[in-house]
């Protein structure tokens, strides 16, 4: 992929977005999946799924006094070996899983495993026109804040936080295929939400959200943030039914911020990391 990117960018041209999320088999990782296979197609980006080894249960299957318990109540060694074959298959399920959502939602896709900490790992190779979807219940809020934080104002990508119960299903509504690309009229639905604190990275914020919200149909709400904390608008947004809320990373305080508002809100929370004003459709070819 990183080939691919390079070869696009020498040709002169605008390398593709990517909506990239970290893969294991879980069912909340399906959800999130599909979730960013929707947002891949309403902002016509690749969608890249990373498969994780995680280093960390490698080195402590290493060690001579780790164990492991199995469903029947066997106690037996933990070996590195064994633990490696049975994350070579998780990765092949997780690759069959991106397969098929992205073929279903008719999206490009592409397929990586790397080894190190997930979080860490997502974080350190984001570049700009990323979207790293992150599931913000997965593990501590520090970690993810720190996780945030790298990607959002270290490497200008945007992060999309998930959280366990936050209305993944119903967040984006996929437009019909034959509209795929072009603006929509808002119709009934969850509303795309923005944070807007009179700022100019916040009324850049809503100008995202609101051709965001049309190009999938949805309706656009702004949601004020003078004299509000985080909790007050996170309150306003789970009240008022947002499907997805989409906030400027710089507005966010300490590290924890970012996950304690994925979590309250009750929707999937995307931190721009870069400010723009719209979203970006495909080029048109010709004059």
């Amino acid at each position: 992929m990183a080939a691919a990117r390079k070869e696009t960018e020498e040709n002169g041209e605008a390398p593709q977005a990517r909506i990239v999320v970290g893969l294991d088999t879980s069912l909340v990782t399906r959800d999130a999946l599909a979730l960013a296979a929707r947002l891949a197609a309403s902002v016509d980006a690749r969608l890249k799924g990373i498969f994780v080894e995680d280093e960390n249960l490698l080195h402590l299957a290493d060690l001579p006094f780790a164990r492991e318990i199995s469903f029947s109540g066997e106690i037996r060694e933990l070996d590195a070996e064994r633990m490696l074959r049975a994350m070579k298959a998780q990765a092949e399920s997780a690759r069959r899983m991106l397969a098929r959502i992205a073929s279903e939602a008719k999206i490009d896709w592409s397929f990586d495993v790397r080894r190190g900490r997930p979080l860490t790992t997502l974080a350190e190779h984001a570049v700009e026109d990323d979207t790293l979807v992150i599931r913000s219940g997965a593990t501590g809020s520090r970690e993810v804040g720190r996780a945030v934080r790298a990607a959002t104002r270290e490497a200008r990508a945007d992060v999309l936080l998930v959280a366990r119960g936050a209305g993944l299903k119903g967040a984006l509504v996929p437009p019909p295929a034959s509209m795929r690309g072009a603006l929509q009229s808002p119709l009934p639905g969850r509303p795309v939400a923005a944070i807007d604190d009179g700022s100019s990275p916040g009324e850049a914020c809503c100008a995202f959200a609101e051709t965001l919200a049309a190009r999938i149909g949805a309706p656009f709400r702004r949601l004020g943030a003078r004299g509000l904390a985080p909790a007050d608008l996170a309150a306003a947004a789970r009240q008022g039914g947002v499907g997805i809320l989409v906030v400027d990373a710089a507005w966010l305080g300490d590290d924890e911020d970012a996950a304690r508002l994925s979590a309250a809100a009750g929707c999937p929370v995307l931190l721009l990391g870069k400010e723009r004003g719209s979203v970006e459709g495909p080029q048109k070819k010709g004059g």
